[in-house]
């Protein structure tokens, strides 16, 4: 197996309308470093299989090496990067979004991670037809209550470190503080944080069902965060608290959408996320009150 610098890790799902974007961005790369691209297909519906097919095979890519991945059995981005981990061959791990776009020298940027590092870019939003806005995100690793973490969709980390950390965790919900979790437990090991502006990245903000259901998931996901890290979330999630917490939002929501419509879709997402919750504290309760971390070990590498 050849060795690369660097292997970009793509995870797609439902995505042969919008990848096009990254992957031209990904052919567009400004270095002389010899990277790869894998591409897992999270179990697309659509014809996101055909399209990688069809780029991969119908012309010249600025990648030595490509990689066409089906899903895991196992659902979710967890599952599915670690997946994409496992077919790389590269010294550095680059994480990117198909529905985003990297600018070109974001390969030659990320090369330089080094052992025990755990690297963001900065995300900045997409803004079709050359408009501008604000920024989603800071420029600089995220902060929190408790360490700070990189954003999941433009990340880099050397392929020895990832193993050694144990990957992502399958244990958590399909969407929602992987990236947290990952950079957290990176730290607590003694790794080391580092913001690479040169590594950008343009964000397309979800929309519609794909919104709704993040939100939900982000809601179950923060039962398990406040048992793994109380020093981020110390509030004691039960079925009553979040049921209560459910129901003043729903309540609120509907007094929004009589008096304030403007404001009703941040009222909703926060409802949403209040439901997540409820369904969290169900979802880990009895045995599965704590599960365990599904991790890697050094041998999957």
């Amino acid at each position: 197996m050849e060795n690369y610098d660097l292997s970009v890790v793509i995870c797609v799902r439902n995505g042969a309308e919008v990848i096009s974007r990254q992957l031209n961005a990904l052919d567009a790369q400004v270095t002389d470093k010899a990277f790869e691209i894998v591409i897992v297909d999270n179990g697309s519906e659509d014809n996101t299989w055909q399209v990688l097919e069809d780029w991969k095979n119908n012309r010249e890519h600025a990648a030595k090496n490509i990689v066409l991945v089906h899903g895991p059995e196992t659902p979710g981005i967890p599952a599915a990067r670690n997946a994409g981990v496992r077919a790389t061959s590269g010294r550095v791990i680059a994480f990117c979004d198909a529905d985003d776009q990297v600018v070109p020298g974001w390969v030659e940027a990320f090369s330089t991670v080094q052992e025990n590092e755990l690297a963001g870019g900065w995300i900045r939003n997409y803004y079709p037809e050359g408009t501008t806005g604000p920024d989603m995100f800071p420029k600089g690793l995220i902060a929190t209550t408790y360490l700070p973490h990189i954003g999941n969709g433009n990340c880099a980390i050397t392929r020895a470190t990832f193993f050694r950390n144990g990957g992502y965790d399958e244990s958590l919900p399909r969407y929602g503080y992987e990236d947290v979790e990952f950079s957290w437990r990176h730290q607590e090991r003694g790794g080391v944080m580092r913001f690479i502006p040169e590594a950008t990245l343009y964000f397309t903000p979800s929309e519609g069902k794909a919104s709704v259901r993040k939100k939900f998931a982000l809601g179950t996901g923060r039962v398990m965060m406040a048992r793994r890290f109380p020093k981020y979330d110390s509030n004691q999630y039960t079925f009553g608290s979040t049921t209560v917490d459910f129901l003043k939002n729903l309540t609120q929501s509907v007094r929004v959408a009589a008096q304030n419509r403007p404001a009703l879709k941040r009222q909703l997402s926060i409802t949403v996320a209040s439901a997540g919750r409820v369904w969290g504290t169900l979802k880990y309760s009895g045995k599965n009150h704590y599960p365990q971390p599904k991790l890697l070990t050094e041998n999957d590498a």
